[in-house]
């Protein structure tokens, strides 16, 4: 095994580790136990996802989809469960952009 394959090893050991991890672990055991829940907590994530991926005005996007889900994200284990994502995401966004600017690696399109 080489250098880069040891160390993203120790990388994924230590983000199992990490208290975001936990709490989004944790987070998805309690949502799971109510399917209809988690359901709907899955269709805002994809609908959110679809709309970070797309060429629409995210700003009044995300509002007008916050607005449609106002309700159900005032369940406390579809908050908890998605805050819980949200901020391990931030991790690996962190760990991914540490990475990058450390590369010498031509990624602009323009």
């Amino acid at each position: 095994m080489n250098q880069v394959q040891e160390i993203t090893l120790k990388l994924a050991e230590a983000l199992l580790g990490c208290p975001e991890y936990a709490r989004y672990q944790e987070a998805r055991s309690r949502i799971l136990k109510y399917p209809a829940l988690k359901q709907d907590a899955d269709m805002f994530r994809k609908r959110n996802y679809e709309l970070q991926c797309s060429h629409a005005d995210v700003f009044e996007e995300a509002d007008h989809l916050r607005r449609e889900y106002t309700q159900m994200m005032q369940e406390p284990l579809v908050y908890e469960y998605l805050d819980a994502e949200s901020a391990f995401c931030r991790v690996m966004q962190q760990v991914n952009w540490r990475i990058m600017e450390n590369l010498n690696l031509d990624v602009d399109f323009a």
